[in-house]
């Protein structure tokens, strides 16, 4: 049997998509964690845990540097009327993705954040329809998430993404340090 901390990149990727999903910035057709197979039409988000750093050694508590992408795409001809919409879209998004995952308590902290994070990644461990054989699986799917806390959540800035011109598509990349475990210990 793996470790339990094995699955900590996967638990962050996913609680943050749930909570993106949960304030109303993202669905589950536009709103994925890393590694997640299919096309997803623009302007979508993928969240994306990359290097995790155990502190202090063999404590389980991880500081993981996490990306969250958001991509849009271009109008491709000049004579579109609406030129302009598909880049408001996407900087609508980038702008309403942002203010969710900064979520301050008044203070100079992001902990409403985490907390937020925290309930929603918990979330996804509970049938939403004990009746729905479709919302059991999910929660069956997703039961390690009990055992996940985001205990502080930190700004690391913002840049470009690979945005491709033959393509005619937008990043931007957002990044987080997260502080986390896989133990419930609020």
């Amino acid at each position: 049997m793996a470790a339990p901390f094995s699955t900590l990149r996967s638990k962050l990727n996913r609680a943050v998509c749930a909570y993106l999903i949960s304030q109303g910035v993202g669905s589950t057709e536009d709103t994925v964690p890393a590694y997640s197979q299919g096309t997803y039409a623009f302007p979508n988000t993928t969240v994306r845990a990359t290097l995790g750093t155990p502190d202090p050694p063999f404590s389980g508590n991880y500081r993981i540097t996490l990306h969250v992408s958001i991509k849009g795409s271009a109008v491709q001809s000049a004579q579109d009327p609406n030129g302009d919409l598909a880049h408001i879209e996407f900087d609508e998004r980038v702008a309403a993705v942002q203010d969710a995952l900064m979520m301050g308590n008044g203070c100079d902290s992001l902990a409403d954040t985490a907390a937020a994070i925290n309930a929603a990644g918990r979330a996804l461990a509970v049938a939403q329809d004990p009746s729905d054989p479709a919302s059991v699986q999910q929660a069956a799917n997703n039961a390690d998430m009990v055992d996940f806390t985001l205990i502080q959540w930190i700004d690391r800035g913002f840049g470009d993404g690979m945005a491709d011109a033959k393509d005619c598509t937008w990043e931007e990349i957002l990044i987080f340090e997260a502080y986390c475990c896989s133990r419930n210990v609020d």
